[in-house]
């Protein structure tokens, strides 16, 4: 009502009329209307908040997430499929999860990632995982960021205890607890160790990179009562929880954090000690634990063979050179010794031989017993003698008399006749010569390294036939650096017969002799003009070292020069035995490389098959 029903005048907003005076009635004040709006501005907030609150955020599949929903804040369930990342840095955290539609990027950074470590939600290989956070695209890269840590879930599966041999590419993202031994500790390249573990049943890499110690480091500054980070050495025996991955189609373990490598106090056994007699054929490839006493020490040219006989049987432990130089104690593996030898069952030339892999699995358990002294000439009471002091008689020796005698004139000797090599046609080794010694002569045709040797093909014009050098007899031929391609050769040996290929396997090194000896020949080229269509084609190139990477087997130098740059892949058994191979690790060295051009995940490389294949040279060459 605006208007005094009084008087009729426009009174406004006002209670009583200004005019006449007259009450107005049914007017609501302002004050009432204020509170109320103010209540009921109050009532909706609280509503609004509450609903908020128990509101889900929708959940997605991640091949449901496209351009449209930038910047849209949903929730994901998937697996952790790569192990986490992070940068100390810049406190980055990244990581991948997976669901049956695709493939999502999920990241926190700074306080967030300081809180999901702090409070123990970083997910590993293999985790379930919940996450809530804002999609973003960039270009064609979509990814999700996490704003609260609370809404990033992590749920590990319980570890199941498993053999490591019975670990397959089937149980990828599985998570394990196994128990060994450590065997091996070694860098492929900078970031990244691979710690190898074996039990009896077998071995498998322990993948610890750059960025897990980084992060198990920022965990355990957060952890109240901090572990130990340390990684294991060689010959310690671990427990370990890991997620198994797959590098190819090779399983390996890779760990949620450095602590859940654990040192044991109790040594875990990698293989079943056996009687010698017991080892067959069929232990070949495996490990065995042997004890004995040895009987021969050995030396040759790239070690020591020890031979250990049980009362069983008796078996070659073949000790490298490297391994038996780090043995704490050589004078006292001698002949008398008992020893308990770990290492791989192998078979060489018809015989078992037992290959330690480390110092610690040669173990000297007693020495051997020194011969008792006694004192030439000395008097012993005979078994009927009384045990008295008497004085021996000493015994007199007279020598006979000499008789002279006419000097005889020595005769001449007459001349030896140089012996005249029996030659061997090549056409005439056939299977029913295995076994047989022969000597043949050809022109190598073609070379290839082995693991444990080098392979020659020769050809004498009647046919072909593998010349076998293990790496002992190489080393130990002084015309090993004249036989490559092109040369000429005359080698005595037995003929044996491999997967159907006839060979000639000499014993040493003097059975072999160039008798035209070459140098490694082949087209040369520059770097810059080798091509994948290349492939296959021997070449030579000759550059300067600009960098190198040691891996386990192998060696890669990267050489260039100017035209181009390319890695020499060289296999440890055939640096081993470069002349002055150690400037090869020096930048600004010059070496001169003949080799196969091969692809590798689409990278060029230059791999040389013998050691006189890579020529050092010095700078002012």
């Amino acid at each position: 009502m605006s208007h005094c029903p009084s008087c009729g005048r426009y009174v406004g907003p006002y209670e009583a009329c200004p005019y006449c005076g007259a009450r107005l009635a049914g007017r609501t004040s302002i004050r009432a209307v204020k509170i109320a709006a103010i209540l009921l501005a109050t009532v909706g907030l609280a509503a609004l908040w509450l609903a908020a609150m128990r509101a889900q955020v929708p959940l997605i599949q991640i091949g449901q997430a496209g351009a449209t929903m930038n910047m849209a804040y949903v929730r994901l369930q998937g697996r952790c499929t790569r192990a986490p990342s992070y940068d100390p840095h810049s406190e980055t955290l990244s990581f991948w999860i997976e669901d049956d539609t695709g493939e999502m990027y999920v990241s926190a950074y700074r306080a967030e990632t300081r809180q999901i470590v702090a409070e123990d939600r970083v997910p590993a290989l293999g985790d379930r995982v919940e996450v809530a956070g804002t999609l973003r695209m960039r270009e064609d890269f979509l990814s999700l960021t996490v704003n609260v840590p609370a809404q990033l879930q992590v749920t590990h599966a319980e570890p199941v205890e498993r053999a490591i041999g019975t670990i397959g590419p089937e149980d990828q993202y599985e998570r394990v607890r196994v128990r060994g031994q450590v065997r091996d500790v070694y860098e492929p390249y900078e970031g990244l160790t691979l710690i190898t573990v074996r039990d009896e049943t077998g071995a498998i890499p322990i993948a610890v990179s750059e960025e897990l110690v980084a992060l198990s480091m920022a965990g355990w500054k957060a952890c109240p009562t901090p572990i130990s980070l340390t990684l294991p050495t060689t010959g310690q025996s671990v427990e370990v929880v890991a997620a198994v991955s797959l590098y190819g189609d090779t399983p390996q373990l890779v760990p949620a954090s450095v602590a859940d490598v654990v040192p044991l106090d109790q040594p875990v056994p990698v293989a079943a000690e056996k009687q010698i007699g017991d080892l067959s054929t069929a232990d070949v490839g495996r490990l065995a634990s042997v004890c004995g006493t040895v009987t021969e020490v050995d030396p040759f040219s790239a070690g020591v063979k020890v031979a250990l006989d049980d009362a069983t049987g008796v078996v070659t432990v073949l000790l490298w050179q490297s391994l038996y130089d780090a043995l704490p104690d050589l004078a006292a593996l001698d002949v008398g010794a008992e020893v308990q030898a770990l290492g791989e069952v192998s078979l060489y030339r018809g015989e078992l031989e037992l290959l330690p892999e480390l110092a610690e699995d040669v173990q000297i358990l007693a020495t051997a017993v020194a011969p008792a002294e006694t004192t030439v000439g000395a008097w012993m009471p005979a078994e009927d003698e009384t045990a008295l002091p008497l004085t021996p008689t000493p015994r007199i020796h007279t020598p006979a008399p000499i008789e002279a005698s006419t000097p005889t004139p020595s005769p001449t000797p007459a001349e030896t006749p140089t012996p005249v090599v029996e030659l061997t046609p090549i056409e005439a080794i056939t299977a029913a010569r295995v076994g047989q010694e022969v000597t043949v002569e050809g022109i190598v045709v073609g070379a290839a390294s082995l693991s444990s040797g080098f392979k020659f093909t020769l050809d004498d014009g009647t046919g072909r036939v593998v010349l076998l050098m293990w790496h002992e007899v190489y080393d130990d031929c002084w015309d090993a650096a004249e036989i490559s391609l092109g040369a000429r050769v005359r080698a005595t040996g037995e003929v044996g017969q491999y997967e159907g290929e006839l060979q000639v396997q000499p014993d040493f090194g003097g059975d072999v002799k160039a008798i035209e000896g070459t140098t490694a020949q082949a087209t040369w080229r520059e770097i810059g003009s080798l091509s994948s269509s290349d492939e296959g084609q021997r070449v030579t190139i000759e550059g300067e070292v600009i960098r190198v990477e040691g891996l386990r087997s192998a060696a890669k130098v990267f050489v260039s020069d100017g035209t181009g740059e390319i890695v020499v892949f060289l296999w440890r058994t055939v640096l081993d035995r470069i002349a002055n191979n150690t400037a090869l690790g020096t930048p600004g060295s010059r070496a001169r490389v003949v080799g196969i051009v091969e692809v590798y995940r689409g990278n060029l490389q230059v791999t040389p098959t013998l050691p006189n294949d890579v020529v050092v040279m010095n700078n002012e060459q």
